[in-house]
């Protein structure tokens, strides 16, 4: 079913410097009251006046109830569908915006399904989110951290239910968001920083290891020399093919800047710094690129962290 989501995936996703951001499911998870799979429903649209238009989604059927905190549900679910920057789509499932996932073609040997996010404010059903369509690999995910983290949102012992979240952020290469770490420090949790145990450590650099690069924040000052063999590996890995196009020449920048940290506060002042953030423009032929890339993957080599 190609609806009005699906578009605006497939439309986001086609610029590269547009790129998916890691779904985040928690705040959309603990906010709603009502999560449900559903694959029969219409869009219907109520003009109010000539300057308001509400958008509704009616759901024919629920196929699967995920999550329920509601003391009854409605006979007939009509939720309002808020758009045109209404939703909560940015703020709840990604990092910054972006993208919930790439976009793609239909297979007629797939199975899809569409996990509808509802919250209840007053007699009204809002959707903060819908994920649209997705496949089964993708729905079982999201199965498993709906029930993960109704598990965590069950905990009574705050300091418990902390220690159980950052398991979570770190299992979903995720770093806490400002939400969370303000509600703790609100509650005497935490003070300024977070102080992860040895446990903690070790997962976040598996899954740093991995590729989950949003977790360098935590394991760069313990795991100096992991973090250095692994961008190195990297960059060696792009620099190593035969043909490069943007995307390796942007996913190289990237690397470098994430493993000099831009080369420091002063780094601007640097010709690496220079070199680094025009490898992607114009300026370089590929041979000069290639010689370029040379240089900084040696200047990543020697990096003192």
């Amino acid at each position: 079913m190609l609806n009005k989501l699906f578009l605006f995936i497939t439309i986001s996703c086609l610029s590269f410097t547009a790129s998916a951001q890691k779904l985040n499911l928690r705040k959309a998870i603990l906010k709603s009251d009502f999560i449900f799979a559903s694959s029969n429903y219409k869009y219907d649209t109520i003009s109010k006046n000539d300057y308001t238009t509400e958008h509704y989604i009616i759901i024919n059927k629920i196929d699967t109830i995920l999550k329920n905190r509601l003391s009854a549900l409605p006979k007939k679910l009509t939720v309002r569908d808020y758009t045109d920057g209404e939703d909560y789509y940015s703020s709840l499932i990604t990092n910054g915006g972006g993208c919930v996932q790439n976009a793609r073609g239909f297979s007629m040997n797939e199975v899809y399904y569409t996990i509808f996010f509802i919250q209840k404010i007053g007699k009204e059903y809002q959707t903060l989110v819908f994920l649209n369509d997705i496949k089964d690999k993708e729905y079982a995910n999201c199965i498993r951290q709906i029930q993960s983290i109704k598990n965590i949102e069950q905990i009574k012992d705050l300091k418990i239910r902390f220690d159980k979240s950052l398991d979570w952020f770190i299992e979903n290469g995720l770093m806490p968001d400002e939400d969370f770490m303000k509600y703790y420090k609100e509650k005497e949790i935490i003070k300024d920083t977070i102080q992860y145990s040895e446990k903690q450590y070790q997962n976040a650099l598996i899954q740093f290891e991995k590729g989950e690069e949003e977790l360098l924040l935590i394991v760069k000052s313990k795991y100096k020399d992991n973090v250095k063999n692994y961008f190195v590996e990297k960059l060696e890995n792009i620099l190593s093919k035969d043909k490069l196009d943007y995307k390796d020449y942007y996913e190289f920048y990237e690397a470098v800047y994430k493993a000099t940290d831009n080369f420091g506060k002063d780094g601007y002042d640097s010709i690496d710094y220079f070199l680094n953030n025009n490898l992607d423009s114009d300026k370089f032929d590929e041979y000069d690129k290639k010689k370029i890339m040379s240089h900084l993957l040696e200047t990543v080599k020697n990096w003192e962290y």
